[in-house]
């Protein structure tokens, strides 16, 4: 293991280590911009140079690796005065278009250029000028003016997506960016060069012009839009999403996220959103409270004597902390239903990120519900014969027009999900949920990684969570389950779901966990016993 003196800061690093992952170790900063850490090192935007005692010349230290008795410094007069001349070549042509630019408040050129040089321009003649709102793919503009050249996208085509698109043309000052004769920037992972071009080159057609980055309000969340559950961060401004950026989690995603799930916001805003809760009230479906609503799905559902001819319908878009408490309401009053579990169909699938379920939760569900001893049939399976009741929950379920025959065939039907469906119009009581952008929880992906969400935008007062819903319907149905946050939620579920043994709500932060490595209980975890089923009511 090599040991080396960065700017007097003794540091020892495996062998094979860059200059600028020691130098980042023991907090040195050495400005880049061609260099990522999920991409390979080509070394020429000349940013990082550095002076070291084991070469005559400055180093790049992206890419230079650390020797024994290596002397580096990165603030030495000629490093200094390297770097202004760098900046100065870049901005040689760039645009200067701050003020109208979308990269404007996180943009690497801008940061650099105050803290390195903050120097007028010298050039005396016109700017040579290059392609502007270029559209590379359905999703991608380039700003030629503005590219530095750093190869980013290139690179990310070429070794991440596995699809050559992109290429540098022509020579010298008049070299840009460009795709291939005849093709588009248009694979599955186009999105990803937007957001790891340095400068404002490459904006995302979804999100330019729109907002200020510096308006926005950041949460980090879960991608639910298929099994892999990539780490995200969604900004918002206005309680509106409006954009979707990947999250860094080597255990996951890396760095990187897919189109579907970056773009699938604009499908939740586009969808008609039921925000008010209905019920029967003299024989025909009106808008009520919340309560009033609750109280109508209790009366319909304790109804039925034998809970056998209850249906319940559960959705792999569940945060673990909702199954949980749905499993309880399955375990207690509604104990002996039939239990159907559904979700979105199977879709495209590859070999980098994108998975063939479309669920985000499958695995923690049917975890927690083989944990309560509830068996799950799949929504394929439904059978609706001898039914008189019917719990709903989630609105994303591969069924036809002949499921939905099936499920409205059942006398009482009480759906909870948050957009205008068929099973909304056939409910006859509805009670309005949260999207997973309006929720706090835990979602396990296929691989049985734990993963955090926190909620980026504030529901309407009369929506509420699943679990929410499941804890109202089975206190009237006379089981007491009580909880007021989601933390104490996950705390349960790690103390009675062995797979999530030893897990806290904290310990999840920044990466997850998997199931099964959590500290191991004294004892081995005991769920609470159910409660007798309540005496049925009249609907």
């Amino acid at each position: 293991m090599p040991t080396l003196k960065i700017d007097g800061r003794e540091v020892t690093v495996e062998r094979g280590t860059t200059i600028l992952d020691a130098a980042r170790k023991v907090g040195i900063d050495i400005p880049t911009f061609c260099y990522h850490p999920g991409l390979t090192k080509p070394a020429n935007c000349r940013m990082c140079l550095v002076d070291t005692n084991k070469a005559p010349k400055p180093t790049p230290a992206c890419y230079a690796e650390c020797m024994d008795d290596m002397e580096v410094s990165t603030q030495s007069p000629e490093i200094v005065k390297t770097r202004k001349a760098v900046l100065e070549f870049i901005l040689l042509n760039h645009p200067v278009d701050c003020p109208i630019c979308d990269q404007a408040g996180e943009c690497v050129l801008q940061d650099h250029y105050f803290k390195y040089s903050a120097t007028p321009s010298r050039l005396a003649h016109k700017k040579v000028h290059k392609p502007k709102v270029k559209r590379l793919g359905p999703d991608v503009v380039l700003d030629a003016e503005r590219c530095i050249l750093c190869t980013r996208c290139i690179r990310f085509c070429d070794e991440v997506a596995k699809e050559t698109q992109l290429e540098i043309v022509n020579r010298g000052e008049h070299s840009e960016i460009t795709t291939f004769p005849g093709k588009q920037l248009d694979n599955p992972y186009a999105g990803n060069t937007v957001d790891i071009c340095p400068v404002g080159a490459l904006t995302s057609v979804d999100f330019r012009f729109r907002t200020r980055v510096w308006m926005l309000q950041s949460s980090d969340g879960v991608c639910p839009e298929c099994s892999r559950g990539c780490k995200t961060r969604t900004d918002v401004f206005e309680n509106v999403p409006r954009r979707t950026k990947p999250l860094h989690n080597p255990r996951v995603n890396d760095w990187w996220m897919c189109d579907e799930g970056r773009l699938a916001y604009r499908d939740y805003q586009a969808l008609p959103r039921m925000e008010g809760p209905a019920a029967q009230v003299e024989g025909k479906r009106r808008v009520v409270t919340n309560v009033e609503a609750i109280e109508a799905a209790a009366l319909e559902l304790g109804a039925v004597a034998q809970r056998q001819k209850i249906g319940v319908v559960a959705t792999p878009w569940f945060t673990n902390e909702d199954a949980w408490l749905v499993a309880e309401l399955l375990r207690g009053p509604l104990a002996g239903a039939r239990i159907y579990l559904g979700g979105r169909a199977d879709g495209t699938a590859d070999e980098i990120l994108r998975m063939a379920d479309k669920n985000p939760n499958r695995a923690g569900v049917e975890a927690i519900f083989e944990a309560a001893g509830l068996k799950a049939a799949p929504l394929s399976a439904l059978d609706t014969a001898g039914l008189e009741a019917l719990l709903v929950f989630g609105d994303q379920h591969a069924l036809d027009e002949a499921g939905l025959e099936k499920l409205e065939r059942v006398p009482r039907r009480v759906v909870v999900s948050a957009f205008q469906t068929p099973l909304w119009k056939m409910a006859t009581t509805f009670l309005p949920a949260r999207t997973h952008f309006e929720k706090v929880g835990t979602f396990t992906n296929f691989e049985g990684m734990v993963q955090r969400l926190e909620q980026a935008v504030n529901a309407a007062a009369s929506c509420k969570s699943y679990g929410y819903y499941a804890m109202k319907l089975a206190e009237l149905m006379g089981h007491t389950i009580s909880f007021v946050r989601p933390e104490d939620v996950f705390a349960e579920v790690a103390r009675t779901v062995p797979g999530f043994a030893g897990m806290t709500w904290q310990g999840l932060a920044p990466y997850g966990m998997k199931l099964g490595e959590g500290v191991a209980p004294a004892e081995p975890p005991t769920l609470p016993q159910a409660a007798p089923p309540a005496a049925p009511t009249e609907a």
